[in-house]
């Protein structure tokens, strides 16, 4: 019961839109995600009951708010989950784009107060056991005011005991940590590596992204080989 207001992208996970509440006209990003079997299913479930477990657990926590998922099945074989989230303003990668584009560097105040609301964030996770191993700008939403939430939490891992186990290798390339992104380069598929500290070092590769505003400051460091 949500009026569409605009679709804010597309792609291989489906469709997110802005919505508004015709009852008190707030509005909330719903994201569709289609998918054609069970297994499919709840793995997509899974990540987003991960994220509202955390945000009703930790209000504060800085992670997106999810307040409602939704199945509906379309057909025999076809299935659509609806995910209710808080709208963000964009998401870091394009507000760091956009300060580019007019050279509006960010302040060593604002990026010491991102680093450590971030920081905060991850280790409150890491208390809980999640590892959330594909952290990049993309993944971290604005809400103005300096607020910024972490997001996409499909590649997750719950970790219990010792940290440094065998997983599987994820996340994004460029902001892979040297251990796993050496392993990729190797064709390996799994990797003995503690994935809390990939985390700390793919969040370290965002700031130096935000200080810089331009990714060659990260292929530079992916050119030290002898050192990485």
């Amino acid at each position: 019961n949500y009026n569409i207001i605009q679709l804010l992208g597309e792609g291989t996970f489906g469709k997110i839109y802005l919505v508004e509440d015709p009852t008190d006209l707030k509005k909330y990003a719903l994201k569709k995600i289609a998918v054609s079997d069970m297994e499919e299913l709840g793995e997509n479930k899974k990540e987003f009951e991960l994220l509202m477990k955390l945000s009703q657990e930790n209000p504060n926590l800085n992670v997106v708010k999810i307040f409602g998922i939704q199945i509906k099945k379309l057909d025999k074989f076809n299935l659509v989950m609806y995910v209710l989230m808080e709208a963000a303003q964009c998401d870091w990668e394009c507000e760091i784009k956009n300060r580019n584009q007019y050279q509006a560097y960010y302040t060593e105040d604002e990026l010491f107060y991102i680093l450590s609301n971030l920081v905060a964030t991850f280790a409150i996770l890491q208390q809980k056991g999640v590892s959330h191993r594909d952290v990049k700008p993309q993944n971290i939403l604005c809400f103005g005011n300096n607020e910024y939430k972490i997001c996409d939490f499909g590649e997750a891992k719950i970790t219990e005991g010792n940290s440094v186990k065998k997983h599987a290798i994820k996340g994004t390339e460029l902001y892979m940590s040297p251990i796993l992104f050496r392993a990729l380069n190797n064709g390996q598929n799994y990797i003995i590596h503690n994935s809390y500290k990939s985390d700390v070092f793919s969040l370290g590769m965002c700031i130096l992204l935000a200080a810089t505003l331009t990714f060659k400051s990260l292929y530079d460091i992916r050119e030290l080989k002898d050192i990485l």
